[in-house]
């Protein structure tokens, strides 16, 4: 998989997190979050170099769509 498609896929869930959150439907968006770490967890089986924290937090609002992680492992 490419950047553009990790990319495709945290927008994707990343926009069903914010629904479920505006309209305070806390299962749900924990249910979003949920699938979203089992999907991040297979994406870091399937290639290495990916960071599933990075991946999370964009899906939760807190980074940017098109951010990338720092290349020293920090979050930026």
């Amino acid at each position: 998989m490419t950047r553009k498609d990790y990319i495709l896929l945290a927008e994707a869930l990343r926009v069903q997190y914010k629904v479920n959150k505006v309209f305070a439907n806390d299962g749900l968006s924990r249910g979003v979050l949920s699938a979203a770490e089992e999907i991040a967890d297979a994406l870091q089986r399937d290639n290495s170099w990916f960071n599933r924290e990075h991946f999370l937090a964009v899906v939760r609002g807190e980074k940017e769509l098109h951010s990338r992680p720092s290349r020293d492992g920090r979050q930026s």
